[in-house]
């Protein structure tokens, strides 16, 4: 938990080291779903502090370890990641194949808000892409997905309207 609050305050270095330390007990007790989720968070991290390449290293392993029945929340979580990262790569099409993985993962396991905060962020890569029609299905799967602000797993909840 303290480096998730380290992540939060923005102090990553901090929240890195935290991880890591947590990282290596529950890996000795093999926990491996809290170890998929908290990999997936230390790989935010890395990637945060610019170390893309060590961050999709870790996601590819989580990847390996989990299925669509087994850890279907915590591979989604990974497939949104690598897309993030493809996407500051400038690597739209793999951007693309691994927010589509991540939104079918998120469907069979009935995320909704996972799901809608994942198609907000397709339909956004395939607006830029110029691919107008498909951006709306995206959004509008979004929406037919849409929770109460709060209940996302995979990163912030959705911004709150002003009162």
């Amino acid at each position: 938990m303290r480096g998730y609050v380290y992540a939060q305050n923005g102090e990553l270095p901090r929240a890195e080291a935290e991880m890591r330390e947590a990282l290596d007990m529950l890996s000795a007790t093999r926990a491996t779903l809290y170890s998929s989720q908290l990999t997936v968070e230390l790989a935010d991290v890395l990637h945060r502090r610019g170390k893309s390449a060590e961050a999709a290293e870790l996601l590819h392993g989580v990847l390996d370890d989990l299925s669509s029945e087994r850890g279907a929340v915590h591979a989604a979580a990974a497939h949104r990641l690598l897309g993030i990262i493809a996407e500051d790569a400038r690597d739209t099409e793999q951007a693309e194949e691994h927010y589509v993985r991540a939104l079918s993962l998120l469907e069979r396991a009935g995320a909704a808000g996972d799901l809608a905060d994942l198609c907000r962020l397709l339909g956004d890569l395939l607006r830029r892409t110029g691919r107008t029609e498909a951006a709306l299905d995206a959004y509008r799967t979004g929406l037919g997905h849409r929770t109460a602000p709060g209940t996302t797993t995979l990163g912030p909840a959705p911004a709150q309207p002003p009162l």
